[in-house]
This record gives C-alpha cells, structure tokens and sequence, in this order.
C-alpha cells in the first residue's frame, strides 16, 4: 500500500508544474491557488460529511490543527505560484527538489529522532544533483531567475515546515479532517490577499484556466494530500519528502511518453543518480 500511494503521488505531482504554468497564463497567481483549494475544501468537507467524521470540538482545537496549513499550503503556495511568474515550471521543480533538505535541516529542531546521518546526507546531494541534470535542458526560459528561485525556495522551506509541525503534533489524527481543516486555514491566507491585491476580472474562464484548476484541486489537492497525509503517519518524513526528487522525473518522462520528447545522456545520467540517492537514503 505504502508504495502504491508513493507512486500514486509522484505520478501526480509529476504533471502539476505544468498544470500550474496552465493556469497562470489565464489568472493571477493568487485567485489561482485559493480556487484550487477552496475547490479542494468543499469536496473533502463532502467526504467527512458523508463518513459522518467530527471536527475539533473548538475553535482553538480547529485553528491548533489547522496551523500547519498555514504553511503547507497558504505561504507555500503563494510563494510557488509566483515563482512560475518569473521561472519555468522545470525551473521551480528542480528548486523544489530542494524540499528534502529542508526536511532535513529542520528535523534537527522538531523532528530530532529523525535526524540523518552522514550516508543520508550524501544520497540527498546525489538526488539534487540529479535531479538538475534531467533539467537541464528546461532551463531556457526564465524571465528573472534570482526573483523566481528566491520565490520558489521561500515556497519549498514554508511547505516543509508545515509539514514536519504536522508530523510532529497530529501525524496520528483523522486524514480526511486534517487535510480539510488545514487546506481550509492555507486557503483563506490565500484568498484574503487575492481579494485586496488582485482584479477578479483578470481571471478568463477558459477551458484551460478552469481545467487546470480542477485537475490541481481534485487530484494535486485532494487525492494526493490524503496519500501524503497517510504516508506521514506510517514513514520518516525524509521517505515522504523523497517524492520531491521523482517528481521531475515523472514529468520527463510524460514528456517523452505523450509528446514524444527525446532523451539525453544527461537525463540517463540524472535518473541514476536520482535513483541512487533516494536508495542511499533508504538503504535500511
């Protein structure tokens, strides 16, 4: 099941850069992101409706559980939508993949059992470094790579320390409540901005707008963050992390799968090196 999930996840968030890329060409970076997850919201509060699930009791139980999301996903999101302003979706994947080393460094003060040793440390590198091989080729159309990878990397830190305060404090709680309530909390620190700094009319209702905020809310939201969410309970958070790594290679592979996109000793080169960082890391 654990493994089924993971590639569940990774197949997933392979497509979701571009997805995001989808979306920004026809909305501002916030209206999109909120209606995503306020999309997201309604239908897992259907689901915990139909299960009959109960949410915190009160209020201060409601927002204790919902802070994680603050960063998981409000800070996180605005900060990775914005970045693809500025860089391509190639570009804010491999900054992304920088994800496992936040993971890292911040388990040192929340998640301390989890620390890594040397080895682990070694297989991270090796996953980046592949990682920015595969993409290399990707690299050609940034507009304004400091802004954009300064956006991003803000973007990668905030998800993954919403994601080891989780871990640490309601890893063990109903997934179906946690994903509503927390995707609700990072929702509304996305719309509140969007309502005073972005003009609703410059949203166009395009098939592809509406496509991809559909796709992003349903599967990149709701699907996966439930797998995310039950992996957290049952993995290290630096397994659960790993997904970053795989993620752009999913998506080099749709690429040469769907529009017959060749490749390159680079990208050869980049999967094992991948490959062999994220077995270093889980040699156990």
């Amino acid at each position: 099941m654990r493994l089924f999930l993971y590639i569940v996840i990774c197949l997933i968030w392979g497509t979701t850069w571009i997805a995001i890329k989808i979306g920004l060409s026809q909305a501002p970076p916030l209206y999109t992101s909120s209606l995503r997850f306020i999309l997201a919201v309604l239908l897992l509060a259907l689901i915990v409706q139909v299960k009959k699930y109960s949410y915190p009791g009160n209020w201060k139980d409601f927002l204790r559980l919902g802070y994680p999301g603050l960063y998981m996903y409000g800070v996180s999101y605005a900060l990775i939508y914005f970045s693809e302003l500025y860089i391509d979706s190639a570009l804010a994947a491999i900054v992304f993949a920088s994800f496992p080393f936040f993971v890292a460094l911040f388990s040192w003060l929340i998640l301390k059992k989890e620390k890594l040793k040397s080895l682990e440390w070694l297989g991270l590198l090796m996953g980046l470094v592949g990682v920015v091989l595969i993409s290399v080729d990707s690299l050609h159309s940034a507009r304004d790579i400091f802004l954009g990878t300064l956006l991003a990397l803000g973007g990668t830190g905030a998800a993954a320390y919403g994601m080891l305060l989780h871990k640490e404090k309601f890893s063990d709680a109903n997934i179906y409540i946690t994903a509503t309530v927390q995707m609700l909390c990072g929702g509304v620190l996305l719309i509140l901005p969007a309502v005073f700094f972005e003009d609703w009319s410059s949203i166009h209702f395009t098939f592809e707008t509406v496509g991809s905020i559909i796709y992003l809310a349903i599967f990149g939201s709701v699907i996966a963050f439930l797998a995310y969410y039950w992996l957290l309970a049952r993995s290290r958070a630096i397994t659960v992390a790993l997904i970053a790594f795989m993620t752009p290679l999913v998506a080099i592979f749709v690429g040469v799968i769907f529009f017959q996109e060749k490749l390159s000793l680079l990208i050869g080169l980049g999967t094992v090196l991948i490959l062999s960082g994220i077995l270093l890391v889980e040699r156990r």
